[in-house]
């Protein structure tokens, strides 16, 4: 096999694997944007559902982080069935929404503000980027710009625009890594080690925001593998 045929195949396994990136960062945008539904705990829980993406996390080397989700939601058969979702929200408030240290607020200012507080540089930053790519926030989501989940939207379209327009993978992968260490990285270890601290009833949020740490750390590298 010659260079330009290797170059070839290299290049169809990055855009195979495109499509299941996307939709695990939208997957993951959907997670911490808000709180899980009864009907998701129905699908993950009766249907097996998350099985299916325990897998695809078990492929990429993460099965002790997809591990520890699986036995979070297995643990919810401790609580009778109809109070498990509210359960769910109770812990969802007490990470996400409550302010001050017994919280793991989800929002880049909170982490790269000396003063902790929202809607600093990181908001107006991602405010700019938006416009700049010619993006816009659902009407319905009423969270600063810096909030978490809209960096993994981000991340998902930026993957899903290699995908459209069939975009040079070189330059692509490094967009991808100049904005996952400048937007996300920088502060997403720090919201996940917060996230562990906090007292809660179910171990599901912790071991999710875990798992998503380790799954943007290993996807940075496979993106550093191609452009080195």
């Amino acid at each position: 096999m010659n260079i330009t045929e290797d170059k070839m195949n290299f290049f169809e396994e990055w855009q195979a694997a495109n499509p299941a990136r996307s939709a695990l960062y939208r997957w993951f945008a959907d997670i911490f944007a808000r709180e899980l539904t009864s009907a998701t705990l129905d699908e993950w829980q009766q249907n097996k559902a998350y099985d299916s993406i325990h897998k695809v996390f078990v492929s990429l080397g993460l099965e002790q982080y997809s591990n520890r989700v699986k036995a979070a939601i297995d643990n919810l058969q401790q609580f009778p069935k109809e109070h498990r979702a509210i359960e769910l929200a109770a812990d969802f408030a007490q990470i996400f929404l409550l302010s001050g240290d017994d919280s793991a607020p989800p929002y880049a200012s909170y982490y790269l503000s000396s003063d902790k507080h929202l809607y600093g540089k990181p908001a107006a930053h991602m405010m700019r980027f938006l416009d700049s790519q010619q993006l816009s926030l659902h009407p319905e989501f009423r969270e600063p710009n810096d909030h978490l989940s809209v960096y993994f939207i981000v991340t998902s379209l930026l993957i899903n625009k290699t995908i459209e327009q069939q975009l040079d993978m070189l330059n692509t992968a490094q967009e991808q890594i100049d904005f996952l260490d400048s937007a996300l990285l920088n502060w997403l270890p720090q919201f996940t080690a917060y996230c562990q601290k906090i007292n809660v009833q179910t171990d599901i949020y912790p071991a999710l925001a875990a798992l998503v740490e380790q799954f943007v750390i290993e996807d940075r590298a496979a993106l550093e593998s191609i452009v080195s």
